[in-house]
């Protein structure tokens, strides 16, 4: 009988994780050593693999250039966030595993010997997921690269806003948005390089609108993911969607470079494009004033007495259905929820019908078409003339279909920005009236650019010359309302909410199953009550008998006696008070707190999961390093990623 060898096969065939690597697209298993001579970059299939911050820090920088500022800001649990893990232990984990405080890390380096502001994040940290540090970095970043008039660079790496933090995490886009639209201003350069992935807010905010736009081969761009667009239109995205060749097919992008030519990409950049010269800034540059005299905040006590005669409680503050003891706060939230989304709500033509003593729409984008989502036009409230923007929602089945049940494409908000500048020409205030589930996630938005468009309305926004009231009607759905939403005074109707993401996308990626959608409305404090509470909001108007779609004209005649009274009180500012004020609002927004940090010392080698442990629960954090840790490689995205 012949002897049966034992085979050595399996053995051969395993490879430790810390030594090989295999490749997503040509499934070679890779050295890591080589791998990391390579860049991080197959040199097989030249696939990009996904880089940690510091990684990238010492790709890009001139050595021994970098110097790290802020290291010790940290995310706060301002909503008591809870889905299947509460928040805190998912920054726990997340410090753990990547040694960083929060998903992005700014300073100052040289590239090429040209001085630079430098943001990175790192998609390792919760997806890279944009909550109130990282927010607030990106515009650290931004206002040190307009104090000291150099260039800025942000290498962006995100799954979208951080859901854990609502409505604050939304409103980072504003903050962002208005500091880099400063620098445009000032002359000052922003090149903005997308890595994969860079997707959702993030693409919707700063790293759209780079002076110019570089992207690695083959990385995910894009607005919307597939699950989105299925769950939403059920609308399956093409083969080859949202990458960085089709991204700059369709004209959103200026350079794909490889990463081995990043570095010296951006030297030459930064040689050909230098800030302008300080002698020529413009006139409206940043002044310095007394800014707490002219925070919205400081004159709506003139509204309290016409408010509480509206039935609001004598403080101004609205009181949230848990603060009045309802059995389940769940089936509280998601009944405001319900009643934001009724379809007998009234939308912005009924509003109007109502309020103004005449209304002439706009029609057009003077670009691509029209877009009967977004309603435009100029109107005459109270004798005063006044530009409206609002979506609208159909009535009926046709009308909704005709009006893509609220939801607008690209050109409808680049309606609203042609129709917001003549506003600004002509020295018309502007009422934006808000209610969509969220803007278009389709493959025909992307094409047309609906990241690209809602950044820009964003930034416009925020540097509009001429008062801007804001009110929530209905559903404030995450950038879809925000691209319209930035106001000198924003104002919600009692049943309206306001979210960084519907609960129902919330819910199928923190919990797993869009049925816990009441769960993830109650834990994203998404009420026009919490809303007022957290300072996103201004006012609460209360709403007649048990909802707005009962009596639309008792609605209108509420909200009309306060949009004029606020109209009214942000006339009485100069131009210049009016837009410092208008950036302050929403730069206050976003809680986080800062650790002191000692003197930073160079990490030993070999450190483990131990010494990780005790960075994180001492007062300091390692240093950046050119250290790849396995966490950085190609794995799925996580669950954070919006």
């Amino acid at each position: 009988m012949p002897l049966k060898l034992p085979s050595f096969r399996a053995r051969r065939n395993a490879y430790p994780a810390d030594l090989w690597t295999k490749c997503p697209t040509c499934e070679e298993m890779l050295f890591n050593k080589q791998l990391d001579k390579h860049l991080r970059v197959c040199p097989n299939c030249g696939h990009h693999f996904r880089l940690s911050a510091s990684a990238r820090l010492e790709q890009l920088a001139d050595p021994g250039s970098w110097v790290e500022h802020d290291p010790g800001l940290q995310s706060v649990d301002v909503l008591g966030f809870v889905d299947q893990k509460a928040y805190p232990d998912r920054l726990i984990a997340a410090q753990t595993a990547t040694g960083l405080r929060d998903a992005a890390i700014w300073g100052t380096a040289t590239i090429g010997g040209s001085p630079v502001a430098l943001c990175v994040m790192d998609f390792g940290f919760m997806g890279g997921s944009m909550g109130a540090v990282v927010g607030e970095k990106v515009t650290r970043a931004a206002e040190h690269a307009l104090e000291t008039r150099i260039p800025l660079i942000v290498v962006s790496a995100s799954g979208g806003a951080r859901m854990q933090e609502g409505t604050l995490a939304l409103m980072q886009l504003v903050k962002t948005l208005a500091a880099v639209e400063r620098l445009s201003g000032a002359g000052i350069p922003f090149l903005s390089v997308l890595s994969d992935p860079t997707t959702g807010g993030v693409f919707a905010s700063f790293a759209a609108v780079g002076d110019v736009n570089i992207a690695e081969p083959n990385a995910l761009i894009g607005f919307a993911g597939s699950r989105v667009s299925s769950g939403t239109i059920a609308q399956e995205l093409p083969a080859g969607f949202q990458r960085s060749e089709f991204l700059f097919a369709h004209g959103f992008i200026d350079r794909i470079v490889a990463r081995a030519g990043l570095r010296d990409e951006l030297a030459r950049l930064l040689r050909l494009l230098p800030p302008r010269a300080l002698a020529a800034a413009p006139r409206d540059a940043p002044i310095e004033m007394d800014l707490e005299r002219f925070r919205p905040r400081s004159f709506l006590n003139s509204l309290v007495e016409k408010v509480g005669e509206l039935g609001q409680p004598s403080d101004g503050r609205p009181a949230s259905d848990v603060e009045q003891g309802k059995a389940d706060p769940r089936d509280a939230v998601w009944s405001r929820v319900m009643l934001a989304r009724n379809l007998h709500r009234p939308r912005t033509l009924e509003f109007l019908a109502e309020m103004a003593d005449e209304f002439v729409e706009l029609h057009g984008d003077r670009l691509f078409g029209d877009d009967a989502a977004i309603v435009a036009g100029i109107a005459r409230i109270d004798g005063r003339r006044v530009v409206v923007v609002g979506q609208q929602k159909g009535a009926d089945t046709d009308e909704n279909i005709r009006r893509n049940f609220g939801m607008p494409h690209p050109e409808g908000y680049r309606k609203a920005m042609r129709v917001m500048a003549l506003a600004e020409r002509f020295g018309l205030p502007i009422l934006t009236l808000v209610d969509v589930p969220g803007a278009h996630p389709g493959a025909d938005s992307e094409e047309r650019g609906i990241a690209e468009s809602i950044a820009r309305s964003i930034g416009l926004m925020s540097r509009l010359r001429t008062p801007i009231v804001t009110v929530i009607t209905g559903e404030g759905g995450s950038g879809g309302a925000l691209a319209i939403a930035v106001g000198d005074v924003v104002i919600a109707l009692e049943n309206a909410v306001y979210s960084v993401i519907s609960p129902e996308g919330c819910a199928s990626i923190l919990w797993r199953t869009a049925e816990q959608a009441p769960a993830a409305a109650l834990a994203m404090k998404m009420t026009a009550a919490d809303q007022h509470a957290l300072g996103v909001i201004d006012l609460v108007v209360p709403e007649p008998r048990e909802g707005a779609h009962l009596d639309h004209a008792e609605t209108a005649r509420r909200l009309k006696a306060i949009v004029v009274d606020r109209l009214a009180a942000l006339g009485e500012l100069s131009i210049d008070q009016l837009i410092e004020s208008r950036y302050r609002r929403y730069r206050v927004l976003g809680s986080y707190t800062e650790a002191e940090m000692p003197e930073p010392t160079p990490p030993p080698a070999g450190r483990g999961l131990g010494d990780r442990l005790r960075d994180l629960l001492g007062p300091g954090r390692r240093v950046v390093s050119g250290a790849t840790p396995s966490w950085s490689r190609d794995e799925p995205p996580a669950r954070e990623e919006v």
